[in-house]
C-alpha cells in the first residue's frame, strides 16, 4: 500500500477544512464583533493549515495511480480526520467530547442529527452548516473520483448513458472533481440568491444555502411560515437531489462552441456591425436550440421522472391525508407543507415545517419510505438512489414474466440503454447487504436498552443520513444512548455515506493483513 497517496488526499481533505474555518473568522470579527471567537477560530484554522502542510508534504512523492485498497483507507480515514478537528468549537464551547464527535460527523456526513441546545450561539449554527456543506463537497469529491472504483455499481447511470469516463489515475481524477464541485458552488450561489430575494439576511441566506444543497438539514430555520422562504428551500432541496454530473453536461454544452460561430475568419472593417450583429443572433439562436435539447435530455431521463411522479403522488397522498383527518383545514397551507416535506425527507434533508409527532400514521411512514428511496443517483442525498429502485422494479417485472414465458430472452434497460447483468447483481448485493447491515446495527444498538423498533429506526436513520425520523426517532433519543452507542451511531453514519461496499472490503483487507503478519 502506498501510504503517499493516502497523506496526499488527507492534505488535500485538511486544505479544505482550513479555508472552512474562514467563513467563521469573518463571522466572529464582523457579525460578532467578538475578536477572542475569532482569535479561536484563526488559532483551529492555524493548526489545520499546518497538518495540510505536513500531508501534504509527506504525499508528495507518489504514483500516478490509485489502487483499491488505498481509496477505502482514504475514504474512511478521512471522515475520523475532518471529525476531530471539527468537533473542536463544539469541545470548548458546549458539548461533551462524545456529543461533539457524533454532532460533527452527523453534521459532515449531511445527516443533520442536531445535538445543540436552541439557544446555542448562531457562530455554532453557523460552523453547522458549514460542516455540513463541506461533508457534501467532500463527498461529492469521492463519488467521481474514489467511489467508482470501490463500488463499482456507482457509474452506471453516468458513465454510460452521459459519458463520463472514471479512472484511477489522479489526473483525471482532479479533472472529475473540479468539474463537479464547479457545479455545486454554482448551484448553492444559486440557493444562496433563492433565499437572499425571499427576504432573509445575508448569514441566514448562506446558512440556508448550505444546509439544504448539502441536504443536512438540521432544527435551523429562519423565517418559518414565510411562503418565500419555504419554497426557496423546496427548490434549493430539489436541486440537490438531481444528479450533478448531469447538471454539468446540461451547463457544459449549453453555450456554443466558438468554432460555430465563425468569428475567427477576418472582419471586414465596412460590414463590422452587421458580422457582429450576426454573431450575436447566431450565438443566441444556438444557445436556445441547445438549451430545448438539453431539457428534452433532462425530462427523458428515468430518474427525473422517478423522483417528479413519486413527489407528486406522495404530494397528493399526504395533503389528501392531511385534510382527510383535519389535521389542516387551509388548502393551499397544506399542500405546501406535504410539498415542503415530502421534497425535504425524500432528498434526506429532514427540515419539518410542524411537529409530526402527532402526525398521522400514514404520513409518517410514506415519509420513511421516500427516505428509504432517496434522490438521484450522483446527487449528495442518502437512501438506496432512485436508479437502484428502478432496476429492482424491472428485475421483479421481467423475473415474474419469466414464469409465464421461461424461454423468453429479456433485458433491463435505462434510459433506452441495456443494463449489464453485473451490474443487477451489484445493486442485488447493495440491496442485501443494506438490509443485513441496518439489521446488525439494529441489534447492537438495542443492546443500549432502547426498544427494538427505536433501534430499526436509529440504524435506519443512520443509514440513510436523514439523522432523525418524526415521531420515532428524534436528537434527543440519541442524546440519550451511552457514549459507546453513539460512537456506533457515528460508524453507522459514515458507512451509510460511503456505502457498504467500501466497509467490507476495508473488512478484507484487514483480515488479509492478519494472515500476512499473524504476529
Amino acid at each position: 500500500m502506498d501510504r503517499s497517496i493516502i497523506y496526499l488526499l488527507l492534505g488535500r481533505a485538511m486544505t479544505a477544512m482550513t479555508l472552512a474555518y474562514m467563513l467563521p473568522i469573518y463571522y466572529a470579527l464582523f457579525g460578532m464583533q467578538d475578536k477572542d471567537m475569532a482569535i479561536f477560530f484563526a488559532l483551529l484554522l492555524l493548526i489545520c493549515a499546518v497538518l495540510a502542510v505536513l500531508l501534504t508534504y509527506k504525499g508528495r512523492i507518489h504514483r500516478q495511480r490509485i489502487r483499491i485498497n488505498e481509496s477505502v483507507v482514504a475514504m474512511i480515514t478521512v471522515w475520523w480526520l475532518l471529525a476531530i478537528f471539527g468537533a473542536i468549537p463544539f469541545i470548548m464551547t458546549l458539548l461533551s467530547p462524545v456529543d461533539a464527535i457524533l454532532e460533527t460527523v452527523s453534521d459532515l456526513t449531511a445527516a443533520g442529527l442536531s445535538l445543540l441546545p436552541q439557544d446555542a450561539p448562531y457562530i455554532l449554527k453557523l460552523w453547522q452548516a458549514i460542516l455540513m456543506w463541506l461533508g457534501s463537497f467532500i463527498f461529492l469529491s469521492i463519488l467521481v473520483t474514489i467511489l467508482p472504483e470501490v463500488s463499482g455499481c456507482f457509474g452506471l447511470e453516468l458513465s454510460l448513458s452521459q459519458g463520463q469516463i472514471f479512472s484511477p489515475m489522479l489526473g483525471q481524477m482532479r479533472f472529475m472533481a473540479k468539474k463537479i464541485l464547479l457545479i455545486y458552488e454554482l448551484l448553492t450561489f444559486i440557493s444562496f440568491v433563492m433565499f437572499k430575494l425571499a427576504g432573509l439576511d445575508n448569514w441566514d441566506a448562506i446558512s440556508m444555502a448550505m444546509r439544504c444543497i448539502s441536504t443536512g438539514g438540521g432544527d435551523f430555520f429562519p423565517g418559518k411560515g414565510n411562503f418565500y422562504v419555504e419554497y426557496a428551500a423546496i427548490f434549493s432541496m430539489l436541486l440537490a437531489c438531481g444528479n450533478f454530473l448531469l447538471y454539468f453536461r446540461l451547463m457544459n454544452t449549453i453555450i456554443p462552441p466558438t468554432s460555430s460561430l465563425n468569428i475567427t475568419k477576418p472582419i471586414d472593417i465596412k460590414n463590422f456591425a452587421k458580422k457582429i450583429h450576426l454573431t450575436i443572433k447566431t450565438f443566441f439562436s444556438l444557445m436556445r436550440r441547445n438549451a430545448r435539447s438539453n431539457l428534452r435530455i433532462f425530462i427523458s431521463n428515468s430518474e427525473v421522472q422517478f423522483l417528479l411522479v413519486t413527489i407528486f403522488i406522495s404530494t397528493l397522498i399526504i395533503t389528501f391525508t392531511i385534510f382527510n383527518k383535519d389535521y389542516l383545514t387551509d388548502g393551499n397551507a397544506s399542500f405546501r407543507i406535504a410539498l415542503f416535506h415530502v421534497v425535504s425527507y425524500i432528498s434526506t434533508t429532514g427540515i419539518t415545517l410542524t411537529n409530526l409527532t402527532n402526525a398521522p400514521d400514514a404520513i409518517r411512514f410514506l415519509l420513511f419510505l421516500l427516505v428509504l428511496i432517496g434522490g438521484c443517483m450522483g446527487s449528495v442525498t442518502g437512501g438506496l438512489k432512485i436508479i437502484r429502485i428502478i432496476i429492482l422494479f424491472k428485475l421483479a417485472a421481467i423475473e415474474t414474466i419469466k414464469v409465464i414465458h421461461p424461454r423468453m430472452i429479456t433485458s433491463i434497460k435505462v434510459n433506452s440503454i441495456a443494463v449489464p447483468m453485473k451490474i443487477v447483481g451489484r445493486v442485488l448485493s447493495f440491496f442485501f447487504l443494506s438490509s443485513v447491515t441496518l439489521f446488525i446495527f439494529s441489534v447492537i444498538l438495542s443492546l443500549s436498552g432502547q426498544p427494538f423498533s427505536t433501534s430499526v429506526a436509529m440504524s435506519a436513520a443512520c443509514l440513510t443520513n436523514i439523522g432523525t425520523l418524526p415521531g420515532i426517532c428524534e436528537s434527543a433519543t440519541f442524546v440519550s444512548l451511552p457514549a459507546v452507542m453513539k460512537l456506533v451511531c457515528c460508524f453507522i453514519l459514515i458507512i451509510g455515506r460511503i456505502e457498504i461496499f467500501a466497509f467490507l472490503i476495508l473488512i478484507g483487507l484487514i483480515n488479509l493483513s492478519q494472515e500476512r503478519n499473524p504476529w
